[in-house]
């Protein structure tokens, strides 16, 4: 039996005080759950302007001595303070990478990607997809289309077949009645779904104190598993409100296979 323990996460890079506590509340709060897969939206990582790379420093402090990281399609995005990229920590080598170029939304700069990567965990490989889609919430269509691209490059693969160890993962920015969350659930298992059929699961909220524009309150982060998975536990997470992680909450979930799928 093989079981896994992944983490999503919108980092909003190294804004909103990073330095000035959120770091260290990130680090206690996430080494506290034990993952051992971190997907990161909203991540930096960069020796230029900026001498840090907030990928490498969080592998080493987390102890998940591998990471791959993907940067946003639009230079403005790359180089912003809260944006610059997709990334993906963990407790074993990967065995492959690739960053894919999901189909751009209609409001500049917004240039995301998709990325996917294969792990060598001792029991066999574990195929993730780390993704952040289009933000404007009027973009249902891009979002849609976005998630049809990831699937096919995932189909193409054979990721997603049943028993396949895959988990598409990220901040989706997409409510459950968008069509791009339907498509998911043609091809997945919901993995919070799964675990509360009737709980909001609100990951984007006002009673998060770095929320500080006009918005709903929402479930924005999913975690999405081949039909072959057990969900053990799927929760929301880091939802302390005095020094927040993030502006978004984080989602874990405790997976299971059998050892002797591919």
């Amino acid at each position: 039996m093989v079981e896994l323990r992944l983490l999503t996460l919108n980092l909003t890079g190294t804004g909103c005080g990073w330095f000035e506590g959120r770091r260290a509340a990130c680090v206690h709060g996430i080494r506290a759950l034990a993952p051992d897969v971190v997907c990161l939206q909203e991540v930096s990582s960069r020796t230029t302007p900026y001498p840090y790379d907030q990928v490498q420093d969080l592998s080493e402090r987390l102890d998940l001595p591998y990471s791959c990281f993907a940067p946003y399609g639009n230079p403005d995005e790359v180089v912003s303070q809260s944006w610059g990229g997709v990334a993906i920590l963990a407790r074993w080598p990967f065995w492959r990478t690739e960053t894919l170029q999901l189909p751009p939304g209609p409001t500049p700069p917004d240039a995301r990607v998709g990325l996917l990567a294969a792990i060598a965990h001792s029991e066999g490989p574990v195929h993730v997809l780390a993704t952040h889609l289009s933000w404007p919430v009027p973009d249902h269509d891009t979002r849609d289309r976005q998630v049809a691209h990831a699937l096919s490059r995932v189909r193409d693969l054979g990721w997603d077949r049943p028993g396949r160890r895959f988990v598409f993962a990220g901040d989706l920015n997409a409510v459950e009645s968008e069509a791009a969350i339907a498509r998911l659930r043609e091809h997945l298992q919901d993995a919070y779904r799964v675990r509360h059929p009737d709980e909001p699961g609100l990951t984007w909220t006002h009673a998060n104190p770095l929320v500080w524009y006009d918005s709903p309150d929402r479930r924005l982060d999913y975690l999405f598993v081949d039909t072959g998975s057990k969900v053990v536990g799927a929760d929301v997470v880091l939802t302390d409100r005095e020094i927040p992680v993030s502006d978004h909450y984080g989602l874990l979930a405790t997976l299971r296979w059998s050892a002797g799928d591919p």
